[in-house]
């Protein structure tokens, strides 16, 4: 990092992510609650009962997973999710850590049973370089035959279809205030990129105007795809063992589904050149 960077003001005060409040626009006791019996399938044939969570974020997997027992380290590289993830006591096997998953080696070391990178997380790597930095990465901080699961959107749908945006989200607003609306928007560019704009509005239909915008920035993202991913994943010591297309296991379709989620494993022996 450069000596001649400006001191920061605060967490929020050069962290895109404070932007959007996660942890209130999405619905976390209920999608915990349905990705558990997959993730308790893919997690039970790791070599050891420990995890990274690689872009924890607010850290609701890891607490959940630390409640059943694991060991668990969230690694993130933004400090307003961390503090989010941090609010309120944390379980003895639970830590957290500032860090690029790039170098999660460095923040987390290891070894682990197991690695999860969940939610469009892998996406923010646009440069292939970078996201075999991060493999190798993975690689590194797993046990031999340690399980690597990941989930991102299926980008094989958004550009056949030149997708535009994923589906709203609705949650009730701090003192029944109306709704939080979280929109999602996107534009597929050229060579793969997508600009992302994540919005999060304030609907009441009792004000006027009805509508408020209350975050919105633009993320420039790599659509990574299947047929781009395997390869890459190959050189970086780690071979696909399942492909589904959601977070309950089921099967993987290019045309329709809407995630893709991919389990593999750490090949035992050197990655390939």
């Amino acid at each position: 990092m450069a000596n001649d960077r400006p001191p920061r003001q605060s967490p929020a005060a050069d962290d895109p992510y404070s932007r959007v409040d996660y942890r209130r626009v999405i619905a976390w006791p209920e999608r915990v609650r349905r990705e558990a019996p997959f993730l308790f399938r893919v997690l039970a044939g790791a070599p050891a009962r420990s995890v990274a969570d690689l872009g924890c974020g607010t850290g609701e997997h890891c607490r959940f997973l630390a409640g059943e027992g694991f060991r668990v380290a969230g690694l993130d590289s933004s400090e307003s999710m961390l503090e989010r993830a941090r609010d309120g006591p944390l379980p003895p096997d639970l830590r957290f850590a500032l860090g690029d998953i790039r170098e999660a080696e460095q923040a987390l070391g290891g070894p682990f049973g197991a690695a999860i990178c969940l939610g469009n997380t892998l996406v923010h790597l646009v440069e292939p370089d970078d996201l075999r930095r991060a493999l190798q990465s993975v690689r590194a901080i797993l046990e031999p035959a340690g399980h690597f699961l990941f989930q991102i959107l299926n980008y094989d749908r958004i550009f056949a279809q030149k997708a535009r945006y994923l589906p709203l989200n609705f949650r009730p607003a701090p003192a029944d205030d109306g709704e939080v609306v979280f929109l999602r928007l996107l534009e597929p560019l050229e060579g793969g990129r997508v600009r992302f704009c994540p919005s999060t509005l304030l609907y009441d239909p009792a004000a006027d105007p009805p509508l408020k915008v209350v975050s919105s920035r633009i993320v420039d993202l790599r659509g990574w795809r299947l047929g781009e991913l395997a390869p890459l994943l190959e050189e970086g010591g780690l071979e696909v063992a399942e492909v589904h297309g959601d977070m309950e296991g089921g099967p993987f379709d290019a045309a329709s589904s809407q995630d893709l989620v991919v389990v593999a494993r750490r090949r035992v022996g050197p990655p390939a050149r």
